[in-house]
């Protein structure tokens, strides 16, 4: 895969990061509220939407958190 050069700044970084971390955590508590509620039908509707959200949050939450020590060097 090609990389993709970003000029960001180190503060643009960790609020970019800290926004992502939000959104993780937002969708984690939203995928526990709709697995534990299977007999409403709307939850049971949007179980498999929540869960690749929450997928697609977690990969971008772990990008942040594995490109964070390039960005300090």
């Amino acid at each position: 895969m090609e990389k993709v050069g970003l000029n960001i700044t180190q503060k643009e970084f960790k609020q970019l990061s800290k926004w992502a971390e939000n959104v993780y955590n937002t969708v984690v508590v939203i995928d526990y509220f709709v697995a534990s509620q299977p007999e409403i039908e709307e939850c049971y509707n949007l179980a498999p939407v929540v869960k690749h959200l929450r997928c697609d949050a977690d990969l971008l939450n772990a990008f942040f958190i594995d490109h964070e020590e390039e960005l300090e060097k």
